[in-house]
């Protein structure tokens, strides 16, 4: 795909973007969190996708399901219909015991009705790489109209990124690090990424900001819940911030410098 058509795709990103949903005020990765980030003001939220047994795309962080539902052992090895057979709420409220572990199809339909854009972290199962990106592309791409400007790929898996690249090149892509080795400029230029999503602890340096910005890449860190180093990272030049505390940053979604 051409420059100009790819252009059309690029994300207009918020300040704010609420981390799993509304993390600090709802289940994660869920349809009432994403429901709860609207109503705190969020514009986007980044969510996590992998795949069920019978591969399709869920919404779900963790390689298991013990820590955000009742049940135990790999994501992987629950279809899709024992995967929404789990409390995935009573981990965070007894209030929420009724919440399912949604999936990617539920979670854009739900964000296109919520006007929410969505940045989607492609969390592959082991080996998995290839056909997570085609499932997940699978069900995205019948959306592109209502979707274009609204979503950002981003991943720590390179071979999903350059996954992305051979199947659908418009959607933009982001690179995911934990930390700013020699590689971060050499990965995202191979990649054609839009933007590097770093942990802010590696922000902590004003060159290291300085740096990413000079590459010509959007800045989008996690997780930022205070608000005195959100506003310190936005003065820098830092393009959005994720948050698992949207009741408070979100004050922040027309901060000017």
């Amino acid at each position: 795909m051409n420059n100009a058509l790819a252009s059309l795709f690029y994300p207009k990103l918020p300040s704010i973007i609420g981390h799993r949903g509304a993390y600090n005020s709802a289940p994660e990765n869920t349809l009432i969190s994403f429901r709860k980030a609207a109503q705190l003001g969020a514009k986007w939220i980044e969510i996590d996708v992998r795949l069920s047994s019978d591969k399709i795309p869920v919404v779900f962080h963790d390689n298991e399901v013990d820590r955000t539902t009742n049940g135990q052992g790999p994501v992987d090895t629950f279809t899709l219909e024992s995967l929404q057979e789990l409390d995935a709420g009573s981990h965070y409220h007894t209030d929420f015991s009724c919440e399912k572990v949604p999936t990617l199809l539920q979670a854009i339909t739900l964000c296109i009705e919520l006007n929410l854009g969505l940045n989607i972290e492609i969390k592959p199962n082991f080996g998995q790489d290839s056909e997570t990106v085609t499932a997940i592309l699978a069900t995205l791409n019948p959306f592109q109209e209502q979707l274009r400007g609204n979503v950002l790929f981003s991943s720590f898996n390179l071979l999903c990124l350059k996954e992305l690249i051979n199947l659908s090149p418009e959607w933009p892509r982001a690179l995911l690090v934990n930390d700013l080795n020699n590689d971060w400029l050499t990965n995202t230029k191979a990649l054609g990424c839009y933007a590097l999503n770093p942990s802010y602890e590696c922000l902590a340096s004003i060159q290291n900001v300085k740096s990413i910005l000079a590459s010509g890449l959007r800045i989008i860190p996690f997780t930022v819940n205070q608000i005195s180093i959100a506003k310190n990272l936005l003065r820098l030049g830092v393009h959005s911030i994720i948050t698992d505390d949207l009741r408070s940053l979100n004050s922040l979604k027309n901060y000017k410098i």
